[in-house]
């Protein structure tokens, strides 16, 4: 006896030959399952209360031949179960939602309408039900293969948290309405009483809650209460949870016998309306559910992947009478807030809610409804973002507010379906406002962009001080009816008294509501009005009948040089006058005399190459009538336009210098031009006769180089801004 380790010692040098890394998994493995029964447990005493309440409305036309509160607990439980299985999504919890339970009640209520004609009995009824279920989730599924639900990831907060609150105001309202358990809503003892015990499980779970965050605060409450008003409240003032009854097995669906013909005749039309908007409403809820545990505790998922397994494992309870289970973003909630990490609450939350559906004929008759009513008072409260309760966000995003609380409020009045229409139309209403605010880009006003035209350096000088006179406001997105009157009510508000020309440039813009041009024309008149030009860039020449006074041009940079055209027009000075244009100036008579002798002149077509990059060709070239594009691409109207250069202009000066290869192309544009060549060596032989001129020229070409290289640099900030 004395040789035998005392039973402390032994466990303890037992643990002590474990391993740490193990000792110290199994802990974290005991502490992840008990906070999971923890949080499972809360959960279940939402849903609980809620599964019940939706029974006894949705198995109503039932509660004759079977037991309306035993088929509800049947509905929470094996649904959720299957689910719970199926997906193995840690922290989600799957329950009945209200939005399937009606519908399925509205599909069974038609089918029980037509069961005296048709000669149904009860279980036929819920066959039919069960078929136009199984349509149902076989559309949302449909839904899901088609990717449509990528869609609710651009859905607005506004909608989130709309659809949030409406299920947390739902049960609120539930509990209002039935005066929290007694029935009504009418003065005298049975509501006082359900009130108060209402209250007292409000009161106890927060403040059990508050104390002890990590444990089943709710479902403690509603025990304590419930055995206080046993104890302490008069016998019969109290309405029970359900009555009592002996156990009773889940009646199945009858399918056999069913006039199918008949009943499709009757009521397929309503039975597949129900369907499709049950399958519109369910897979919203679930998207929307799915992106708020998304969002609040980063439980990412695959969103169609999600919409057909739910529908999948829906359409297998459906064929068995069972109200299909979906996510339950308040139970969830729940769960996740008790448990402060994702575990497997949803495997616990089923299997409690089967010992419920097991037991329940037994102790339910003794559970006061008026408990179940504060737990669902308590839930709704939870369910309401916390943002949509403070007076900061009032402040801070008005228009956010009002809408999160309208969709709400349609949610908890009208039900899922008109918070559907609600929150498209709030959708709809935020993606204009947003379009409407980023609409416009940028706005130039100082005269900060110019074309890629390159002049003399007296012509840009005097540019440079009239081009403020021209505003220019990028616009990006799609510019509907809506965004374009934002943007016209823009340009009028910065217009100012010395502007004379107006460029909106539409090169970001993928595509144009008809009903957007009308805004412009209207901008159109008005500026004309002021003598001031409206000037759109980016825009096909094809809708130049849609804007009748209005100049297009096909991107920003030939408007911009349009424009400095025609600033161009008035300057009291010409300076493109010589076949050297500025690279002559300085020079003396003779001098110059010389060196454009040595020019070589020639004609070029119109859209000809006149050199592509690689070219070994080192010649410096001069314009002297039309228009010559430097490019990346060779081919017309393809790559990017890095230059325009019109008469009096030279360019080819980096291979002229360094003797390299070309590093562009260069084409003429939709005119003839005339142009001059003037090689290496040609210049190097005028230069040892004239070497003192020599360096004139080079330093004039110096300093056209420097400027063209700054134009590049502004052009480069701009395309990067």
């Amino acid at each position: 006896m004395g040789n035998q380790p005392e039973p402390s010692r032994f466990a303890h040098s037992e643990s002590a030959h474990l391993p740490s890394g193990l000792e110290s998994a199994t802990a974290v493995t005991s502490s992840g399952r008990l906070k999971g029964l923890l949080a499972a447990a809360s959960a279940a005493a939402v849903t609980l209360p809620h599964a019940i309440g939706l029974g006894l409305l949705a198995f109503a036309p039932l509660a004759g031949t079977y037991s309306p509160s035993a088929l509800a607990l049947w509905s929470a439980a094996l649904p959720g179960l299957v689910l719970a299985l199926g997906a193995r999504e840690r922290g989600v919890i799957y329950a009945p939602t209200t939005a399937v339970a009606l519908l399925f009640g509205a599909m069974l209520s038609l089918a029980t309408s037509v069961g005296p004609q048709m000669g149904l009995t009860g279980a036929q009824a819920l066959a039919v039900t069960a078929a136009a279920m199984t349509m149902a989730f076989a559309m949302q599924w449909v839904l899901g293969r088609l990717h449509v639900a990528t869609l609710a990831r651009f859905l607005p907060v506004q909608v989130t948290q709309g659809f949030a609150a409406g299920v947390g105001l739902s049960m609120i309202l539930s509990q209002l309405k039935i005066g929290f358990g007694a029935g009504n809503w009418q003065a005298h003892d049975a509501l006082a009483w359900h009130a108060l015990t209402a209250l007292a499980v409000v009161t106890l779970s927060l403040l059990m809650l508050r104390r002890w965050p990590r444990g089943p605060g709710l479902l403690l409450a509603v025990l304590l209460v419930a055995a206080a008003a046993f104890v302490f409240m008069p016998t019969g003032q109290l309405q029970p949870a359900a009555p009592a009854q002996p156990f009773l097995l889940l009646p199945l669906p009858d399918w056999g016998g069913v006039p199918w013909v008949g009943v499709l005749q009757a009521i397929g039309p309503a039975l597949l309306s129900l369907a499709m908007l049950m399958a519109v409403v369910n897979s919203l809820d679930v998207l929307v559910f799915h992106q708020e545990l998304d969002v609040e505790h980063g439980l990412r998922n695959d969103p169609n992947a999600v919409l057909r397994r739910e529908s999948l494992l829906g359409m297998g309870c459906a064929v068995f009478g069972l109200i299909p289970a979906a996510t339950s973003a308040s139970r969830s909630r729940t769960a996740l807030q008790q448990s402060g990490q994702p575990t497997q609450a949803g495997l616990w939350h089923a299997g409690l809610l089967c010992v419920v559906a097991l037991t329940g004929h037994l102790w339910l008759p003794w559970l006061p409804l008026a408990c179940l009513a504060g737990a669902l008072l308590v839930a709704g409260a939870r369910q309401v973002p916390l943002s949509m309760l403070t007076l900061e966000y009032w402040r801070r995003a008005r228009a956010t507010f009002l809408q999160s609380w309208l969709v709400a409020g349609v949610f908890a009045v009208i039900g899922g379906a008109g918070a559907l229409v609600a929150g498209l139309v709030v959708a709809t209403f935020a993606l204009l406002q947003v379009s409407a605010g980023s609409a416009i880009r940028r706005t130039h006003l100082l005269g900060q962009v110019r074309s890629r035209r390159l002049r003399h350096m007296k012509t840009e000088a005097w540019i440079a001080e009239r081009i403020d006179e021209v505003p220019i406001f990028e616009l990006q997105g799609i510019v509907s009816f809506g965004v374009a009157a934002h943007v016209c009510e823009q340009v009028r508000k910065h217009l100012r008294e010395h502007h004379r020309r107006v460029i909106v440039d539409a090169s970001r813009v993928p595509a144009w509501d008809e009903t957007g041009y009308s805004q412009f024309r209207a901008l159109g008149r008005d500026l004309a009005s002021r003598h001031v030009s409206l000037i759109l860039s980016g825009v096909s020449s094809r809708n130049a009948a849609q804007l009748p006074g209005v100049r297009l041009f096909v991107d920003l940079d030939r408007a911009l040089e349009w424009i400095e055209d025609e600033l161009v027009v008035g300057r009291p000075f010409r300076t493109e006058h010589e076949l050297l244009g500025e690279l002559g100036e300085g020079l003396s008579e003779q001098a110059r005399f010389a060196l454009e002798s040595a020019l070589v002149l020639k004609s070029i077509q119109p859209h000809s190459l006149i050199f592509a990059a690689g070219d070994p060709r080192s010649d410096l070239v001069f314009v002297h009538e039309g228009r010559v594009t430097l490019t990346t691409s060779p081919r017309p109207g393809e790559g990017l336009r890095l230059a325009t250069l019109g008469r009096g202009m030279a360019f080819g000066e980096m291979a002229f210098l360094n003797d390299i290869a070309r590093t562009a192309n260069a084409m003429t544009e939709s005119l003839p031009a005339r142009l001059s060549f003037l090689s290496r060596g040609q210049f190097d032989r005028w230069a040892k006769t004239y070497p003192d001129q020599a360096l004139v020229f080079m330093s004039n070409l110096a300093q056209v180089g420097i400027r063209r290289l700054n134009a590049t640099t502004r052009q480069l900030r701009h395309v990067l801004e």
